[in-house]
């Protein structure tokens, strides 16, 4: 895997919430939510390169900043409240803070005033497809917004993640099929999603790598591959705040 902090940037709000994410809740305590695919029409979620995720701190003000490209570079552009978009997952701590996750097509970085920054072209609703940019990080205010954009190349978007299976498939769509090898011939293998701690590793090509935890070397081992898109491009899998295993 890519050598990242263990940690999200969008931690590094505060100490606090840093805290609070090694602290998080049992998923009994914790609420995901996920769009209904059935509400998704596939152009929306066919060619995604990056998954931006916005997180509210506890009493946050619950509105996302947008910028428009400009021949000059990227400008601020007003902002949209939080209860006018439509992510594609939401997830709530009963501790006050939440996170909403959008698929993104483009991708840009950028220097200002010396500092590296980033912009993704993100849906901002899942059903209609209503586009806007985000920039990454947020204002230097514990209660402010904060923006994160994670590539899918690298699975860097899984990072300290768990993974949705099943979110993404149509009833019309095939199941997914676990192989040795990162190829649609190589021989099927059976995993479980209900017993074992699994993470995505390597991207080779449209396939992702899944690696089990193993309690006794207490350390990640290859299981499988598994398609990450399928053959039009059309995103399957998805990032998930806690494990749950296909639950």
């Amino acid at each position: 895997m890519d050598s990242h902090p263990p940690l999200r940037a969008w931690c590094l709000l505060t100490s606090a919430l840093a805290l609070t994410l090694l602290a998080l809740p049992g998923r009994a305590s914790a609420q995901e939510s996920f769009a209904r695919r059935t509400d998704i029409p596939d152009a929306h979620l066919r060619g995604v390169t990056h998954i931006v995720c916005a997180t509210f701190p506890q009493d946050a003000v619950s509105e996302v900043p947008l910028y428009e490209r400009r021949s000059t570079g990227f400008q601020p552009a007003g902002s949209i409240r939080r209860a006018q978009t439509e992510p594609l997952s939401r997830w709530a701590d009963p501790g006050g803070w939440q996170e909403d996750c959008y698929p993104a097509f483009e991708h840009e970085r950028a220097h200002e005033h010396g500092v590296p920054v980033q912009y993704a072209h993100v849906i901002l609703d899942i059903r209609s497809g209503r586009k806007a940019w985000l920039r990454d990080g947020g204002a230097d205010d514990a209660k402010s917004v904060w923006v994160t954009i994670e590539s899918l190349r690298p699975l860097a978007a899984f990072e300290d993640k768990g993974i949705e299976f099943f979110k993404l498939r149509r009833e019309s769509q095939p199941l997914l099929v676990f192989r040795e090898e990162p190829r649609d011939d190589a021989n099927p293998l059976y995993v479980s999603l209900h017993d074992e701690q699994l993470i995505l590793g390597r991207r080779v090509g449209d396939f992702a790598e899944v690696l089990v935890f193993d309690e006794a070397g207490e350390q990640y081992r290859h299981r499988a591959w598994v398609r990450l898109v399928d053959t039009e491009g059309l995103l399957l899998l998805w990032p998930a705040n806690y494990p749950s295993h296909g639950c």
